[in-house]
């Protein structure tokens, strides 16, 4: 049998299909969801080619450059929208955040107040730079958010104007920056993400004995990653909750980026380090666990709960 039959019959039975897919429905918004991302408009259907130092099933990171990379740190405390009510808090968020990504070994640039054509055009040409020297890339964004009802499509928002959620991250896929390609980028958001409430539900520990009841490969190896591997997307709460600020207990700005700040500062000084893994589980348990808002009986966020969540393609542990 002639090896042209072979590749056609192999083009009409192929051994791998999406799973409830439906080809004509492959590129509809629907089918992708609210927030699918398009590719990249200057890359032609096939496969970039970025190169790494990093074997394909390797279980950790590179980590060896110095400074790690870059981390971005956009504050935003003053809008033109009337409606959003200025964020004090934001330049102490952006300084402890910075502090701690200094220790950490990365070059902290902060931008303030940014328009929307600013923080866009920002995020373009951080994409264009030469990332080959870095380790990773990190982003802090301090804003308003807001959810569209109609789709959930989320929204953060720039002096002047919001942008999708998804543009904060969408410039640095591993096609559209080939020298961040099979590199850690961390985006970390401090931005309510609705309006829902959560009084929390209160844990009785059980005392001990009570049962409790509850229902290496070769340095030529070649492989091929996801578009979107290597990132993880951290917000300061759960999908449809806000994210709080606070000045009590030593928080002076927002509770997440005081407990991210705080962890990831002092595990500079941790020998070994921690891995970012653990240090993140740790801020997650910290903010719910230790915070509970404080904002008056009558008002319906009184003794709220807030609990970080986190998004991650990753593929290996970062220890920094």
């Amino acid at each position: 049998m002639s090896s042209a039959v072979d590749s056609a019959r192999a083009e009409a039975h192929p051994k791998d299909g999406c799973d409830g897919g439906n080809q004509s429905l492959a590129n509809t918004t629907e089918n992708r969801g609210a927030e699918a991302e398009e590719p990249a408009k200057d890359v032609p259907w096939g496969r970039t080619t970025a190169y790494t130092v990093v074997d394909g099933l390797s279980e950790r990171y590179p980590m060896n450059n110095r400074p790690r990379g870059a981390a971005l740190i956009f504050a935003h405390s003053e809008f033109k929208n009337e409606s959003l009510r200025p964020r004090p808090s934001a330049a102490h968020d952006a300084e402890i955040a910075s502090d701690a990504f200094k220790a950490l070994g990365f070059l902290p640039e902060v931008f303030s107040n940014l328009t929307k054509d600013e923080l866009e055009k920002t995020l373009h040409e951080v994409s264009k730079r030469d990332h080959s020297g870095s380790d990773a890339l990190v982003i802090v964004f301090m804003s308003h958010g807001e959810v569209k009802p109609r789709n959930n499509m989320e929204f953060v928002w720039a002096k002047d104007d919001k942008i999708p959620t998804k543009e904060l991250w969408i410039n640095f896929t591993a096609e559209r920056c080939a020298s961040l390609a099979g590199k850690p980028k961390l985006y970390f958001i401090q931005a309510c993400r609705g309006l829902d409430v959560d009084k929390g539900v209160n844990m009785s520990r059980a005392v001990r004995g009570m049962a409790v009841q509850t229902d290496n490969i070769g340095s030529t190896e070649e492989y091929v990653i996801p578009v979107h591997a290597d990132q993880l997307v951290m917000w300061a709460s759960y999908p449809g909750f806000p994210a709080f600020t606070s000045n009590r207990k030593g928080i002076q700005g927002s509770v997440f980026i005081h407990y991210l700040a705080e962890n990831l500062k002092n595990s500079a000084n941790i020998s070994p380090r921690p891995s970012l893994s653990s240090i993140l589980l740790k801020v997650s348990r910290e903010v719910a666990v230790l915070y509970e808002s404080d904002i008056g009986s009558r008002n319906k966020y009184h003794e709220n709960k807030q609990v970080p969540y986190i998004h991650s393609t990753l593929l290996r542990e970062i220890y920094f």
